[in-house]
């Protein structure tokens, strides 16, 4: 049973506590999640920073397109939701007690999306309030009409709110602060000439700095940015492959490049998921964990495999004779890892293939198509996809 568009993460939705639950419901969000080396270290991080033991104030997380940073500003958003680190799955329990974090105080949050703002027209909350710029965004979702009274002539003008921004940090502290798509709101200022209510162009990029000097300045104050990738350093002018549905045009690439030199200064740099643990990724949201009890069939599965792969060591790859790929084929159990690796190694350099999301795809109208079919092989190897399936198809194109 599943949806394509289950794994298309939705910041702005999880925020309005909208969507389905394992993107909404903090705990199952947590169950469904593999905590990758990346993700571990940022949330890690993020928890002793907001309980003012240290830890980064600004965090980018910047990689190509698909390369998991929504979903990383989710679980930040899910951590500090007020419950008490016992509620969440063991795991999580782990990272706060290696951290040395007992309790999570309340945090304050703001959630900003780029793509749900338009700095064409201000918008009118529920309490009233007139809101016009991302500074005065900030500042009303993190404590309401009072705490936007503090830059309320900033928004008003369209112009950085300078110190008045420390002081809505400090006010609200512990506080989070996530960014998500700003490079898809500030390229709509780039052509335009005249005063728009969110401002000019070249206002974000000093309201960026005073942002993350005063998150650095205002203990318990974590500031999180997404950026697609702009220039690639070896090509300058051009864009990575992949990134230039996210970074759209010119003018999302002078946006991009000057918020990451402005971000650049202060940021702690972040990573996405490598190959071997995009195995994890998927397996735990297309399948339920093998139960304890089961673990020995799947160590037989594998063990088999590598049996034969070494008893006809001429017709297969040298990797496969390893001892270790024995255990790539249980990290990766029920999927074989060579498909994996097709995906993740070759398709990965596919221009707008999504990386996690794009393999979540394939694989979830792959698996759907064997299991409704009854498919009863030991492992789903590259000649298992079911080429003849509608579906299937339709998802490689």
């Amino acid at each position: 049973k599943y949806e394509l568009a289950e794994f298309a993460a939705n910041l702005y939705q999880v925020a309005e506590g909208k969507g389905l639950a394992e993107y909404a419901d903090s705990v199952e969000f947590f169950r469904r999640t593999f905590l990758t080396v990346g993700l571990r270290t940022m949330l890690t991080q993020a928890a002793t920073r907001i309980t003012g033991k240290g830890g980064a104030p600004v965090v980018n997380l910047q990689t190509n397109f698909g390369g998991g940073k929504t979903h990383s500003m989710i679980a930040l958003y899910h951590l500090f939701s007020g419950l008490s680190p016992t509620d969440f799955p063991q795991e999580v329990q782990e990272l706060l007690a290696s951290a040395e974090v007992k309790d999570l105080p309340p945090v304050t949050r703001a959630v900003v999306v780029g793509t749900q703002l338009s700095p064409g027209q201000p918008e009118v909350k529920p309490d009233g309030t007139e809101v016009r710029t991302i500074w005065g965004e900030i500042a009303w979702r993190l404590g309401g009409r009072d705490v936007f009274d503090l830059v309320a002539d900033a928004d008003r003008t369209g112009t950085n709110p300078g110190a008045a921004l420390e002081e809505v940090l400090r006010v609200c502290a512990p506080c989070l602060v996530l960014i998500d798509e700003w490079v898809a709101y500030a390229r709509q200022l780039f052509e335009t000439r005249q005063l728009l209510p969110g401002g000019l162009f070249e206002t974000q990029f000093s309201f960026a700095q005073t942002l993350a000097d005063a998150a650095i300045a205002v203990p318990g104050a974590l500031l999180v940015i997404s950026l697609p990738v702009s220039d690639d350093p070896a090509r300058p002018g051009v864009t990575p492959i992949g990134s230039e549905t996210e970074v759209g045009g010119a003018a999302g690439q002078e946006a991009a490049r000057r918020l990451g030199n402005v971000i650049g200064r202060t940021e702690t740099s972040w990573r996405p998921a490598s190959a071997e643990e995009s195995f994890e990724i998927v397996r735990r949201r297309l399948f339920q964990p093998i139960a304890a009890e089961q673990l020995k069939f799947r160590d037989a599965t594998a063990n088999t495999f590598g049996d034969f792969y070494r008893a006809q060591a001429a017709e297969f790859p040298a990797e496969a004779r390893d001892t270790s790929y024995v255990e790539r084929i249980k990290s990766a159990f029920p999927i074989h890892p060579e498909l994996f690796a097709r995906l993740y190694e070759d398709w990965s350099t596919v221009e707008g293939f999504q990386r996690t999301r794009g393999v979540l795809r394939l694989m979830a109208a792959v698996i759907s198509v064997l299991w409704a079919e009854g498919d009863q092989s030991p492992l789903i190897l590259p000649s298992s996809v079911p080429l003849d399936n509608p579906a299937v198809p339709g998802e490689l194109t």
